[in-house]
């Protein structure tokens, strides 16, 4: 996340007249900046819109969502419109919630009611939590690359901080397949906290994407807390490049008596990204631990969700033909939609990294970053984040998303992912079937324009 210095924040602060900590979250805003860029979405009646292939969204079933929410918006009175039972979240939810955990994610123990908390989405559960477990100036390990919210909801608030697990330079280590290896991943966090220390940072937890056990124990061993943010469990899909994927699991469902204390292991799970519904803002954390419940039950009156729409999702899990046969028609879309991306990237020579899980894939740009005679060698030695002129690659690579933008799509550049390697963009492909045609078609017009003009040849 860019930073500024004293003298921005003085600035604003006697401008507005707000207090340091207002001046300072002036330049956290990261949604204000978007709401332009975001306000004119392509559609075939708008076709001078943008096509939007950054964002972590499924729209691929939204019209059924949209039915379902609708069928279900029935006010109770004495549910709806009254406190009812307080910012922890409608008791029909927690139940669905808690009987969902335990059937859906194979939880080794059966999950209750009395271990959820409703938060309005799983950024609002990341706030509250990094505030309940964190104090100003503490870390959360985070392996890389890393979901770029996550510096927002652990900072704004909680003034956390992310510690990055880097792998680069990690014996073993050679590409991203290694990201997930067990005995790399546990050389690299014990790097990244003996790291923190040095610096004065004081972590206090750990939200892994993998290679659970290894997480759970070290987090065992150094008395951290272990958050496993599962948001993706059921946007896994087909790939017949990977003949045998490694299927979701919860760490709910493993076995770790004895490598971790339960009252330090948390699981996050929200609505947006399997439901199709990140307009919805529901969300909530599991855990076991009665402290941070009170924690974060105190200031759960600031970021409370409408019991109505609570209990729509709570229909949702309850409903459980309606809900396995969204989550199978939601997967083949996915699976779908990931082959015709695919496809269009193999056809035109574009690289990308295979997966069978989430919303989007890791396209690889490096040539077009580099010099041709770097390019010819297969060299990209250059583009790592610890090279001297990481700050040049950085600046090509927003030109990049600049150019894609001006021929009216969107994508991301990798380096707002904490990647150790410039040239990695990340395009999401669960849009519509007619706005992905569109945005590809602009993505390839982009990148001849990035070859006409690109000036490090």
């Amino acid at each position: 996340m860019e930073t500024f210095n004293e003298e921005h924040v003085q600035a604003i602060l006697h401008e507005h007249r707000l207090s340091i900590r207002g001046a300072n979250n002036f330049f956290r805003d990261v949604w204000g900046p978007r709401e332009k860029s975001m306000g004119n979405p392509w559609s075939p009646s708008n076709p001078n819109g943008t096509v939007i292939l950054r964002l972590a969204e499924n729209s691929l079933l939204h019209e059924e969502v949209s039915e379902f929410i609708i069928s279900q918006m029935n006010v109770q009175p004495l549910e709806h419109l009254t406190y009812s039972t307080g910012p922890r979240g409608s008791r029909r939810l927690r139940r669905a919630a808690a009987s969902f955990l335990t059937e859906a994610f194979h939880s080794r123990e059966v999950i209750t009611a009395d271990n959820i908390i409703v938060t309005p989405g799983l950024a609002s559960a990341i706030d509250a939590l990094s505030w309940a477990i964190c104090n100003d100036g503490d870390g959360i390990l985070i392996p890389q690359p890393l979901y770029n919210g996550f510096n927002v909801d652990i900072l704004n608030r909680s003034n956390a901080q992310v510690v990055g697990v880097t792998y680069e330079g990690i014996d073993g280590f050679s590409g991203l397949d290694d990201l997930f290896h067990p005995d790399i991943t546990r050389i690299a966090l014990e790097a990244a906290l003996r790291r923190a220390k040095t610096e004065g940072i004081a972590v206090r937890a750990l939200m892994p994407p993998e290679t659970l056990r290894v997480f759970a124990s070290f987090c065992g061993v150094n008395g951290l807390h272990f958050i496993s943010d599962e948001i993706y469990a059921n946007s896994v899909f087909s790939n017949p490049a990977i003949p045998s994927p490694v299927p979701f699991t919860s760490v709910l469902a493993l076995d770790l008596r004895g490598v971790i204390d339960p009252v330090l292991m948390h699981v996050l799970y929200g609505a947006s990204k399997d439901f199709c519904a990140n307009g919805l803002r529901i969300g909530f954390a599991c855990t076991k631990n009665e402290g941070i419940m009170g924690a974060m039950s105190s200031i759960g009156i600031f970021s409370w969700s409408p019991h109505v729409l609570q209990d729509v999702w709570a229909a949702m899990l309850e409903e459980t033909h309606w809900l396995a046969d969204f989550m199978l028609q939601k997967t083949n879309l996915m699976a779908d939609h990931y082959s015709i991306t695919t496809s269009f990237l193999s056809d035109n020579g574009i690289p990308f990294y295979e997966t069978n899980a989430g919303l989007f894939i890791w396209v690889d740009l490096r040539h077009l970053l580099v010099s041709t005679s770097s390019r010819q060698q297969s060299d990209y030695s250059a583009l790592r984040a610890t090279s001297p002129d990481a700050h040049i690659y950085k600046q090509r690579e927003l030109r990049m998303a600049d150019i894609c933008m001006e021929n009216g799509v969107m994508i991301a550049p990798g380096h707002v992912y904490s990647p150790e390697e410039f040239g990695w963009f990340r395009i999401t492909f669960t849009v519509r079937k007619d706005a992905l045609e569109e945005g590809l078609k602009r993505l390839l017009l982009s990148i001849e324009d990035i070859r006409v003009e690109s000036e490090w040849k």
